[in-house]
């Protein structure tokens, strides 16, 4: 038996393919003609990571060191490749301390006093209490943040998500470097 498909009118269309990509928008609508307002997901984000070429392969999770001395394809060389792009002088010992694995980058910035709190803003980095950092490319006024990442989702590739504030996998931290 074959199933008739449903009609769905141009507005709920439009909300359709707005509540799917996980987006945030108001709609507007004059008679048939319909505006979508205030999407903050529509980043065309690009993967500029100076190791990208080799990443996933050949060289993703053989501990091979980056020039910030962190381990390529990983989430830390991410980072710091991420910060020094936007002019932090980022490395392993950055403001003399050790900030290795990302399980330890909220001590390291108490040591290093960088400062973190649970407000995020774009350039910031992400720490999540699992050992995981990412770097906030957007941030919405509902404090939903776009991040991009490595070795999230795909082992040793690229990745870009947004997440909503008060889902649990909101990270635990912003970095302010």
């Amino acid at each position: 038996m074959e199933k008739s498909a449903k009609l769905i009118s141009p507005k709920n269309r439009l909300k359709q393919r707005i509540a799917t990509g996980g987006s945030r928008a108001k709609v507007i609508c004059l008679g048939t003609l319909c505006l979508a307002v205030g999407i903050a997901n529509s980043l065309a984000l690009t993967d500029t990571y100076e190791y990208r070429g080799v990443c996933p392969t050949p060289d993703g999770g053989k501990r091979i060191l980056d020039k910030w001395n962190e381990w390529i394809c990983e989430c830390t060389s991410y980072a710091a490749d991420k910060l020094n792009e936007r002019g932090v002088p980022f490395t392993a010992r950055y403001k003399n301390v050790l900030w290795k694995g990302a399980g330890t980058w909220i001590n390291a910035a108490t040591l290093a006093g960088v400062p973190y709190n649970k407000t995020p803003r774009r350039g910031d980095v992400a720490w999540f209490k699992y050992g995981h950092v990412a770097y906030v490319e957007a941030v919405d006024s509902y404090g939903d943040v776009t991040i991009s990442e490595y070795n999230f989702g795909a082992p040793h590739d690229y990745h870009t998500r947004t997440i909503k504030r008060g889902n649990w996998s909101y990270p635990s931290y912003f970095i302010h470097f």
